[in-house]
């Protein structure tokens, strides 16, 4: 096989031994040693820690001095390391690869004399021109996708906001790099000399491309500094949550105030939204599993049950009073931005799991009443 043919297949595939002249079949599996590399590092890299790590991290019993909550948050921060090199991946996939010229144009140099001459050729500029009217088509689909609304998915938290701006931002970086190519400089230098029209709306889209990335850098900044706030809302419990709530909401405020970008009533109270998600979310699992088994209503112990059910209660009260209180704050410095969102979005549907809720706790406390009557008999 040749180089070439090894490119393009995407993987290498080799073969490393020790340094025996001849290995016997029988000890082949302890001198030799067999591997696969993929294209991509980050890919190679990321399936490394799936399929290797992980597997060895949850298989692990013996760990020696540390304590259980210490091994749980290390496990924890391998489970979002994971996750960001499988998100970076895949949004390495997804990175959309601008057309360039043919190799025949390689010889026109970056000077201005060079795009003169290459200027008054018919055949340059209307080549240039088609590659210039397919960057703006690509460019201008990507400056039109938008987010999914989220308002209606049940479970979509704020994880899902973090990869979309994370994700938008590396797609727009990629395409600024590859617009800083010698050869697209050429290209854009060229038809500036022609004078071409196709550079008006390219212009468009340009400008378009700046405003898109500096919006996403902007968004990850302040998103990234809020994402260590919101890992009670997937891995703690209710309690947990309550005591996080405050640190969480300030940081909520902050962005509010400050973000140049994500401060509008659109972005802010699709984050709400998705927050609530995610604590309804965390509050049915403390319901429904017991010791990370799961385990139906009726087969658990009642009056536990009915603990886990009222913390769901005692959430939401301490949501909402901590955004309210954090509400009547903001209108004392009527110069801020403040929170004029629509509550009925942000906290319907936890209004509604909680009645869903009052509704199990009346049911089982009848249960465990009538229970007791029974056992005095």
């Amino acid at each position: 096989m040749t180089y070439g043919e090894i490119i393009g297949t995407g993987r290498i595939a080799f073969l490393l031994s020790d340094a025996v002249p001849c290995i016997a079949y029988c000890v082949i599996r302890r001198n030799l040693s067999m591997r696969a590399l993929l294209r991509s590092p980050l890919a190679s890299f990321e399936t490394l820690m799936n399929e290797m790590f992980k597997p060895t991290l949850e298989h692990q019993d013996n760990w020696g001095k540390c304590q259980e909550d210490n091994v749980k948050e290390y496990r924890g921060h391998v489970e979002k390391f994971s996750n960001l090199l499988q998100e970076a991946a895949a949004s390495l996939q997804k990175v959309e690869e601008l057309p360039m010229p043919d190799s025949k144009y390689d010889n026109i140099g970056p000077t201005s004399a060079a795009f003169a001459k290459a200027a008054v050729e018919s055949d340059v500029v209307a080549h240039f021109e088609s590659i210039v009217e397919r960057w703006c088509n690509q460019t201008e689909h990507m400056l039109e996708e938008r987010q999914p609304p989220a308002k209606d998915a049940e479970d979509v938290g704020p994880d899902s906001e973090f990869e979309f701006w994370r994700g938008r931002m590396a797609k727009f970086n990629n395409v600024a790099e590859q617009l800083k190519k010698p050869i697209a400089r050429v290209v854009i230098g060229v038809l500036t000399t022609a004078k071409a029209k196709v550079l008006r709306r390219w212009k468009m889209c340009d400008n378009g491309i700046t405003d898109a990335l500096n919006e996403a850098k902007d968004n990850v900044k302040y998103l990234s500094t809020l994402e260590k706030y919101t890992e009670p809302l997937k891995s703690g419990t209710p309690e947990q949550i309550i005591e996080s709530l405050p640190a969480l909401m300030n940081n909520v405020k902050m962005m509010l105030t400050i973000a140049r970008y994500y401060s509008t009533q659109e972005h802010m109270t699709t984050l709400f939204v998705k927050i609530t998600n995610q604590m309804i979310k965390t509050c049915r699992r403390g319901i429904e599993y017991v010791d990370g088994d799961k385990k139906r209503l009726w087969d658990q112990d009642h009056e536990d049950l009915l603990k886990r059910l009222e913390m769901s209660l005692k959430l939401n009260d301490a949501y909402q009073e901590l955004y309210r209180v954090t509400k009547e704050k903001l209108q004392t410095q009527p110069k801020v931005k403040q929170f004029d969102f629509n509550e009925s979005r942000i906290f319907g549907k936890f209004d509604l799991y909680c009645k869903r809720v009052q509704k199990l706790i009346d049911m089982f406390t009848t249960i465990v009443q009538f229970s007791a009557l029974a056992n005095n008999k």
